[in-house]
C-alpha cells in the first residue's frame, strides 16, 4: 500500500502543479539539450536552446546549441550579419526563399550570407540539433518573418 501511495503521489504532482514534462532528445551531444527556447514565438513546434558562448567585443559572435523536436522549425527569417549552422545530430531541413529544401545530416555546415531569408528545423520524423553561430556581431540583427506553412515545409 505504501509503494502504491508514493507512486500515485509522484504521478499526480505534474498535473497538480501545472508543470509540463520536458521531452528529452534521442540525440546525445556533449553540449546538452538546454531549456525550452525563450524565442519560441518565432518557431513552429518545440525547440530547446543552450547558450555556449555569448557575444563579446573580442570574438563578435555567439554560439548556441539548438535542439528541435520532430517537425519543429524556425519561421522565415534573416540575419543582417549572416549565420553559420553546424549540424551535430539528427535529420534537418534548410531552405532559402525561392530555393529547394536541403536535407541536413550530422557533419553538414550551412553558411548563410547576410540578409538571406531562410528557415531551418527538424525533418517530420527526426529530432535535429545544430550549433548556431551568429556572425558579425554586434551589428547582426535577426528579422523574424512569417511561419513556414505546411506546403513549404513538406
Amino acid at each position: 500500500m505504501k509503494k502504491f501511495f508514493i507512486f500515485m503521489f509522484l504521478t499526480i504532482i505534474p498535473y497538480v502543479s501545472g508543470a509540463q514534462e520536458m521531452k528529452q532528445s534521442e540525440i546525445d551531444t556533449v553540449f546538452g539539450q538546454g531549456e525550452e527556447n525563450p524565442y519560441g514565438e518565432f518557431f513552429s513546434g518545440q525547440t530547446y536552446l543552450k547558450r555556449l558562448s555569448e557575444n563579446d567585443n573580442i570574438w563578435n559572435s555567439s554560439l548556441a546549441n539548438v535542439t528541435f523536436e520532430p517537425g519543429a522549425r524556425t519561421n522565415w527569417h534573416k540575419h543582417s550579419g549572416g549565420q553559420i549552422l553546424l549540424v551535430i545530430g539528427g535529420e534537418g531541413r534548410y531552405q532559402e526563399r525561392g530555393g529547394k529544401i536541403r536535407v541536413l545530416h550530422k557533419g553538414d555546415v550551412v553558411r548563410i550570407a547576410p540578409d538571406i531569408e531562410h528557415w531551418h528545423g527538424a525533418s517530420p520524423n527526426s529530432w535535429f540539433t545544430h550549433i548556431s553561430v551568429e556572425t558579425n556581431l554586434p551589428n547582426n540583427t535577426s528579422t523574424w518573418l512569417e511561419p513556414v506553412n505546411e506546403q513549404e515545409y513538406k
